[in-house]
Order: structure tokens, then sequence, then C-alpha cells
């Protein structure tokens, strides 16, 4: 018996990594139509909400990081019950995303400070036009060296839809260049 998450491109990978506080839908892959699936999670870090079939549920994962192991087992027409499956769980912590600086002069370097697990994506907009940078493998990004105004949209990883850091620098702005001067002597 395989057990699929289907928010996870419809494969098991074992162990699976959510979101703290995330809702995810675990079924059975060919399920018996003649069998009833009962299911459980080991150390407590869900709550499981059936659906109107015993081969699928849905799972509200807690809002502490941790480990848990999603259970289910078949039980026949006979009444015979079959082997447990397990799911090895991990619940992560959400991406945040801020920038490093507010005010920035033409040719600094624009950072953005991720926390979370890597890789990132993160969404934002340059001067009304909006962007995307993925794959970010580091918790410290050089966005542009380029002039405007820079709002940052969302982030993700891997695992989770992350939000933008609580107090922290959403919006940058990068200073036009000056414009180059000449000195000239005085009569």
């Amino acid at each position: 018996m395989l057990l699929i998450n289907v928010v996870h491109a419809q494969t098991s990978i074992n162990p699976d990594t959510v979101c703290l506080g995330s809702t995810e839908e675990y079924k059975i892959e060919n399920p018996n139509p003649n069998s009833t699936y009962t299911w459980g999670i080991e150390n407590g870090g869900g709550t499981i909400h059936t659906t109107s079939n015993s081969h699928t549920i849905n799972v509200e994962w807690n809002n502490m990081e941790g480990v848990d192991e999603l259970w289910v087992y078949e039980t026949n027409k006979a009444g015979c019950n079959g082997e447990k499956a397990k799911l090895k769980v991990v619940r992560v912590v959400a991406p945040t995303a801020k920038f490093k600086e507010e005010n920035l002069c033409y040719g600094d370097k624009l950072h953005v400070e991720f926390t979370g697990i890597p890789p990132f994506t993160v969404e934002y907009t340059l001067n009304g036009n909006k962007k995307i940078a993925t794959g970010i493998k580091s918790t410290s990004y050089e966005l542009s060296e380029e002039a405007g105004e820079y709002v940052l949209l969302k982030v993700s990883n891997s695992q989770c839809l992350g939000s933008l850091a609580s107090g922290g620098i959403t919006k940058a702005i990068v200073a036009k260049p000056l414009k180059k001067l000449k000195i000239i002597k005085s009569n």
C-alpha cells in the first residue's frame, strides 16, 4: 500500500515536509473499494479530518516544528487487517523575506534576507513591473543594482508559501545615478 500526498505532485516523498499550520490531503494509491482504511498520527502533530471515503484524509498540521509518522492500515470485507503503511512527516517553519536596507545609492547592492530552508523563490516589483527570482540557495541574495523602487510581494521555498518578515523592510529605493559633475574655471 502506498501513501500519496496529493499536494506534492502525486508522489509520496518519505519524509514528506509540510509547513506549520498547513492542511494537506493524503490518500491511498489504488484503494480497494471493498475495504476500509484506518488512519493515525504518531506524536500528535496534526489532526485528521476524514472525507466521504476512508481512503482519503486531510491532515491539519499544528504550529510547532517537529516530526510525526502518519500511518494507515486496510481492513477487508472479512474483517482482516493489513500491514500499516507509514510516512514520516516533518513540520517546518515557513520562509520569510525582507530587504536588508531601505535606501541605497546607485551602485550599492540591494540584498534580500531570508529565513527558512532554501532554495527560495521571491516575487517582487521593480518600478511596478513584476519580477521573480528562483532557485536562491542562500539566506542572503543580491537582487539588483538597477535604480528604482523595489517592493517585495511574496516568498516561498520548496515546502511552503512564506510571508514577508514582520516588522521588516519590504520596500526599498535605489537612487538614480547622480549627474556627472564637471569642474570649470571661473573668470
